[in-house]
């Protein structure tokens, strides 16, 4: 009697398979407590339209936070993103970056569960094994763990939330039997897409993902049938495979095409049907002049991409500037290409030929959610700002993982390897598991996730600019200067390395090395206006202040709205003794940043100076209503006061300022001189005294003391 083997993947419970994708989604959870890193500054550190800006602005502008009309605008439109970092905001009251962690690892737990759900939908629920042991490599899998970790993830997982959504009210559309079902769960579905979209722009792939399910999934309506279409003469046949596709699929795919249009109109016309402007920096391959030498990168990185699904082991945060070295004549790396092509040319040459495989339908459903979701970051359709990105590979590896259970339960069926294979599955479950956990990990701060990158992309300029940055920021002034030169040396065109090296020569006095650095930069990027400003502090700093003007204007005529240019603008009009254009400079960077500190001090100790004590207090108080913590502000209060003879406001706005800076020794020291004026000695002597203990070096509290305690031997 012949012996049955079991050739089915094992069969595991509803509430045993959530409570495991559950458990497996916390291998990202190493990152729960980490910072703000790498772009997570600029879309919500550095972003308003996270924190204050009115909330129908963040409909204005793209995910950076720049106007979507502005010419540098990278047209990345993700308002409903942002807006859930402005509800995290207002929720907390100020930026934790633990929370955006914990929110983003949340919603990666409630994804992965909605994927067990929908693969069951797109397999029919026939295959209830393959949708879990699917969802499992997905939950898990290392090459997510940007858009986990990272904090800017989160347009793709929101995307992909959505996405699935669509996904279930489209086929409750299909299955539904009154008119109203159908017309509330297609609309459901629309406006999931739409919602999608406005998380990401790959949201509208699901309209193509609906289709796909439709066709071949629901109306079984296979990659053959359409060659005996193209092919066949008899009339017979052609209606018989027709027939398959009934009215109220051909009413479905009417609504999807149109909703496709319409929604692709409203993005050009957001976009103002204009596209962004990228570097050769950004996207080396697009900017290859032959076609053939264009096609064949595209290939290198479309295969550098499936590689990175197969086996995840090399993982960096950027791709950019030498990470991947353009192919421009004979290369080995060709053969990597040629394997690629033949691998999707296996796939498809199955999927038209197989007709009677059992799997068919849920290997093209596999391929399409793999294909469809990846084609806005292919170079196709239009050029994207990026050579590769991990974050991008979020919502494709659901139909890659899809792809190799399927492959899996194939095998079992065609060997008698059973405990084998699944041992194999297994272990790659333990290995994916374990590398998320260690790159999360590294995801935590920024000198870990750059330290690994050098692992990854050791020729990457971005890569040594960013840990030379990072070094900067923790004061190690040495690695930050030789990491610059390093990312010069890979990229010597990288006006930001240059700017950021120059400015740490300037910080040292090397004022001709900087001037050298920043006129390159400049020259570079005309439009770098941070570069100019920079500049222009050198050329002030030179005494050639005429071309520091200069400078400066070029700054602001690059970037209207900034402060720190109007300050030092301010500082260039006060050393050339221009005090009324220093005042207007400070003003209209108090204007454009009510909170900038420097500029309200600069500008009540000039007037004050100019013996414009009443105005000068005017200025201060207004500039406590919006920095009320500067103890800058309370102490010139104080002096002014002081001069005035007005001793006890003086004294109370002393008082404010020690409470706010409680070491600085010249407010001890200036509140000692108030009481010496005011008689009265003991209260100055122990000020004098107070201001010794935080600054022992302090020459005009040793003065003033000497003074004070001659006068009290002199009264006795």
């Amino acid at each position: 009697m012949a012996i049955k083997i079991n050739t089915e993947l094992p069969g595991v419970p509803l509430p045993v398979a959530l409570l495991i994708i559950i458990i497996l989604s916390l291998c990202y959870a190493n990152s729960y407590n980490g910072v703000f890193v790498f772009d997570d500054a600029e879309a919500i550190v550095n972003n308003d339209d996270a924190q204050k800006t009115p909330i129908w602005k963040i409909f204005k502008n793209d995910f950076w936070g720049t106007k979507l009309s502005h010419k540098g605008s990278h047209k990345s439109y993700r308002p409903l993103t942002v807006l859930t970092f402005r509800i995290q905001y207002w929720i907390r009251g100020h930026l934790n970056s633990q929370d955006f962690h914990i929110a983003n690892i949340i919603l990666h737990i409630i994804v992965s569960l909605l994927t067990y759900y929908v693969f069951n939908i797109l397999l029919s629920n026939k295959e209830q094994n393959l949708a879990f042991y699917g969802t499992v490599l997905f939950t898990i899998h290392p090459v997510h763990t940007e858009a986990i970790s990272g904090i800017v993830g989160r347009a793709e997982l929101l995307c992909l939330l959505f996405m699935w959504l669509s996904l279930i009210m489209y086929n409750q559309c299909i299955i539904a039997k009154h008119f109203i079902s159908k017309l509330c769960n297609i609309t459901g579905c629309i406006t999931s897409i739409l919602i999608a979209m406005l998380c990401k722009e790959t949201g509208i792939t699901a309209i193509g993902i609906c289709i796909v399910y439709d066709l071949v999934i629901i109306n079984e309506f296979l990659p053959n049938d359409i060659l005996k279409l193209l092919t066949s003469k008899d009339s017979h046949i052609s209606s018989t495979i027709i027939a398959k596709l009934n009215r109220s699929f051909f009413i479905r795919m009417f609504v999807l095409c149109l909703s496709a249009i319409m929604l692709l109109s409203l993005r050009f016309t957001i976009m103002e049907f204009s596209t962004p402007k990228f570097q050769p920096v950004d996207n080396p391959a697009s900017f290859v002049d032959n076609c053939f030498l264009r096609f064949i990168n595209y290939s290198y990185i479309y295969s550098i991409n499936m590689w990175l699904l197969i086996c995840p082991v090399w993982l960096c945060f950027d791709w950019s500037m030498g990470c991947i070295p353009l192919i421009t004549g004979y290369d080995k790396r060709i053969f990597f290409i040629i394997l690629f092509w033949m691998f999707i040319g296996t796939i498809i040459v199955h999927i038209f030929s197989a007709h009677k495989d059992r799997f068919l339908r849920c290997t093209i459903i596999g391929l399409a959610l793999l294909v469809v979701p990846f084609l806005p970051a292919s170079n196709i359709f239009f050029t994207v700002g990026f050579v590769l990105a991990e974050r991008t590979l979020y919502i494709p590896s659901a139909g890659y993982c899809l792809l190799v259970v399927i492959g899996l339960q194939k095998l079992l069926k065609g060997t008698s390897l059973r405990n084998l294979l699944i041992l194999f599955y297994t272990f790659l479950c333990v290995t994916f598991f374990i590398r998320s956990w260690n790159r999360s990990d590294q995801w935590r701060s920024e000198e870990s996730l750059f330290r690994s990158a050098l692992d990854v992309c050791p020729l990457n300029a971005k890569v040594h600019y960013n840990i030379a940055k990072n070094a900067a920021d923790a004061g190690n002034l040495n690695l930050a200067k030789l990491e610059y030169e390093e990312a010069l040396r890979l990229n010597p065109k990288y006006p930001q390395a240059m700017n950021n090296l120059a400015n740490l020569l300037k910080d040292e006095g090397k004022y001709d090395i900087a001037e050298n650095l920043f006129k390159q930069a400049v020259t570079l990027q005309k439009d770098f206006a941070t570069a100019w400003m920079n500049y222009g502090i050198v050329l002030s700093a030179l005494k050639r202040y005429e071309e520091s003007e200069r400078s400066y204007l070029t700054a602001l005529s690059q970037k209207p709205k900034y402060p720190d240019c109007y300050y030092n603008l301010g500082v260039l009009y006060l050393e050339q003794k221009h005090y009324h254009k220093a005042l207007m400079a400070w003003t209209n960077a108090t204007k454009l940043k009510v909170t900038h500190r420097r500029a309200w001090t600069n500008m009540v100790i000039l007037l004050d100076d100019l013996g414009m004590s009443e105005e000068a207090l005017k200025i201060a108080n207004e500039a406590l209503q919006h920095i009320p913590d500067h103890a800058s502000i309370y102490f010139n209060i104080a002096n002014i006061l002081g001069k005035l003879g007005r001793f006890l406001e003086a004294e109370t706005y002393f008082k404010q300022a020690i409470s706010r800076n409680p070491i600085d020794s010249m407010f001890y020291t200036n509140l000692g001189v108030l009481y010496h004026r005011w008689n009265k000695v003991n209260e100055a002597e122990y000020m004098y005294k107070k201001a010794l203990e935080f600054n022992p070096h302090s020459q005009s509290a040793k003065e003033n003391l000497k003074k004070l305690q001659s006068l009290k031997r002199s009264m006795k």
